[in-house]
């Protein structure tokens, strides 16, 4: 190299052939990078409610969870929902499906309110968040100290944009929360306008594309004929599962109201299950023969009133009147004659 040439920030050459090969840190294995993440579904789809037990299973807080961190961190929720996060918390603990320990539940997950601030502010949390590293021992008897994730539950209501559809803005943005975390994993929960199994390759934040252009990965809620999916998008690893089945669970919490009184509400949350091409080809055959089970029933339901409205009608007249196959109407009257109907 010219020392007289004057230094430049990409005139540093790394070798190119890996010794070691390294494998990518994680949130939660094979599902979630420590990086700069977004996570995005319709309104009223269940962002937080699937979210929520997520992190905290990668706070190494709920050993059951389907979704596992090999490398545990604490996590920091901001959320324009305080009481609904706790809630979720509350219904978790009441099924089993979190530690019994509330005091090792506030050390690992640190709960704030949203407050609308510019990127530059919010990255002043740093310094406030240094105790929330955690010392896991490596296989040499090194230490490693692992960051924190930083959650910011919604988007819109923590981080104070002056257009959300101005791609400039929101890449700025981006990059000044990467830059100023400078390593700490940032998990960007937001909007999309439609969120569907079929259409996941087009799914995109409402706003700007840079949400996802300038992060590392995005996953997606989305919802398939009735059932509700993580949707695991753009990564720069190769994930076993690429999609998840999402079952709520919930559990009736009894609380006080704003007057005094006692009071119960119902809690919801979810539980993600992996789904393998053959799961999905069973659950497809499943919601197939749940359809047509559905249909004989509905043409065993026309039948009956046809024949409560006009007694002694025969199989043709019934035939007429009801717009599906002869032969399956036929199969639906033979069924109900062997069946005393």
């Amino acid at each position: 190299m010219n020392s007289d040439l004057p230094p430049h920030a990409w005139a540093k050459w790394e070798h190119a052939y890996p010794e070691i090969i390294e494998m990518p840190e994680f949130i939660l294995d094979d599902v979630i990078v420590a990086g700069t993440v977004v996570i995005a579904g319709e309104r009223g789809l269940g962002k937080t409610s699937t979210v929520v037990p997520m992190m905290l299973s990668a706070a190494g807080l709920c050993p059951n969870f389907p979704m596992q961190a090999s490398i545990p961190r604490k996590g920091i929720y901001v959320t324009e929902d305080p009481d609904q996060v706790r809630r979720i918390i509350a219904a978790m603990a009441k099924n089993g499906d979190l530690v019994n320990d509330p005091d090792r539940v506030n050390e690992n997950f640190k709960l704030v309110s949203a407050v609308r601030l510019r990127a530059t502010e919010i990255v002043r949390l740093r310094p406030h968040i240094e105790e929330f590293w955690t010392n896991h021992q490596m296989t040499d008897g090194q230490v490693y100290c692992t960051p924190p994730v930083v959650v910011l539950d919604t988007t819109n209501a923590t981080i104070d944009l002056d257009n959300i559809s101005d791609n400039s803005e929101v890449s700025k943005a981006v990059s000044i929360l990467r830059n100023g975390f400078r390593g700490i994993p940032l998990v960007l929960v937001g909007h999309v306008s439609k969120a569907t199994r079929s259409g996941a390759r087009q799914l995109s934040f409402v706003g700007a594309g840079a949400w996802e252009g300038d992060t590392q990965q995005s996953l997606y809620v989305a919802s398939d004929d009735g059932d509700r999916l993580l949707i695991l998008g753009k990564s720069r690893f190769s994930p076993e599962t690429k999609e998840y089945l999402l079952h709520g669970r919930n559990a009736i919490l009894k609380g006080v109201d704003r007057l005094g009184g006692e009071s119960q509400t119902l809690c919801y949350y979810s539980v993600p299950e992996p789904i393998s091409e053959q799961r999905k080809s069973e659950i497809t055959s499943e919601k197939r023969a749940d359809s047509k089970r559905a249909e004989f029933a509905s043409i065993q339901k026309q039948i009956l009133k046809i024949i409560t409205e006009k007694p002694g009608a025969n199989s043709s007249y019934i035939r007429s009147m009801i717009h599906k196959r002869g032969e399956t109407v036929n199969t639906a009257l033979g069924d109900m004659l062997d069946n005393g109907k």
